[in-house]
């Protein structure tokens, strides 16, 4: 399932000249391609973009043919499956003609329709007041009793650090589809790069208790999180973004040690537990590679539940 993005139009509506343009559209790209790390990305614009402005009287396609660089660039966010309109780009029970979105007393589609639709805004950094993570938004809703106002913030980014704020949301919303284990196994590369399996993972998730399927499948986007952004070399034990992960204790490490990729013996020993029941996921750490390998999931090894 891909993440939505919109592209903040207001962040193209500058007086900034073919430099200043060309290095926020760098910055733009670097953004898309980190966000396109955790999953795949669809960027929607207001106007298709080789017509689209990246500033007043500064067309896309004038950047466009600026260098090879920017060509490069450009091969990349077409290879997005880009969109515009907005409005072809909501679900059809949203009707955008009771709703307006406002920010700063300026029209802003892009980031009222990514709020709508719970998608992410993203605009380019030509201007210090896109470098922010949320961005306010005032609302004026069309009802039976007349007009309604409201204020809200809007998932935005205009730079890699300000997305990482909505990583693990991106992650749930994206892995939210995935109803069933095989589902989850067929789109782990997509969600979870950073997390590996051996076969007897594998075949304990497939026979998963279903009442286990939402929460292992949140503690996945934790482990994936964490791992993302561990430095083995500055931090021996990484810095977890989930609750409730502990190594197991010497006296039950046995019960946790299996046969790794390559045949040989291995501790599986941290673990993460989860609820109803004592769930739990063991695996063991990666220094190397940056990453963890996930050897089992069920009920808690040795009870009379597991087998």
């Amino acid at each position: 399932m891909s993440l939505t993005l919109f592209l903040n139009e207001l962040s193209c509506d500058s007086d900034a000249g073919p430099r200043e343009v060309d290095t926020a559209m760098g910055g733009f790209v670097e953004t898309l391609r980190h966000l396109r790390g955790w999953q795949s990305i669809a960027l929607v614009t207001k106007s298709p973009l080789p017509t689209a402005e990246l500033a007043r009287g500064y067309l896309y396609q004038q950047w466009v043919n600026e260098n090879a660089r920017n060509r490069e660039r450009h091969r990349f966010l077409l290879a997005l499956r880009s969109r515009s309109p907005f409005r072809d780009a909501l679900p059809l029970t949203i009707d955008t003609s009771e709703v307006e979105y406002q920010h700063g007393g300026r029209l802003a589609e892009g980031v009222g329709f990514a709020h709508l639709t719970d998608g992410l805004a993203v605009s380019l950094p030509v201007s210090p007041r896109w470098a922010t993570s949320w961005l306010d938004v005032d609302i004026q809703h069309l009802t039976e009793d007349g007009i309604e106002n409201s204020r809200d913030l809007a998932r935005h980014c205009s730079s890699p650090t300000e997305a990482d704020e909505h990583k693990v949301w991106a992650q749930d919303a994206g892995t939210s589809a995935l109803t069933t284990p095989d589902e989850i196994l067929a789109a782990w590369d997509e969600f979870f790069p950073h997390l590996q399996t051996i076969p007897r993972f594998e075949r304990c998730l497939r026979r998963l208790d279903v009442k286990w399927l939402r929460p292992v499948r949140k503690l996945l986007i934790g482990l994936e999180a964490t791992a993302a952004g561990w430095d083995p070399a500055t931090s021996p034990e990484p810095k977890w973004q989930h609750p409730h992960i502990t190594p197991e204790s010497q006296s039950r490490q046995h019960l946790c040690t299996f046969a790794d990729l390559d045949g040989k013996n291995q501790c599986f020993s941290w673990h993460g537990r989860f609820t109803p029941g004592t769930g739990r996921l063991h695996f063991r750490l990666l220094h190397e590679e940056r990453a963890f390998r996930l050897g089992y999931v069920g009920d808690k090894l040795g009870s009379d539940a597991e087998s």
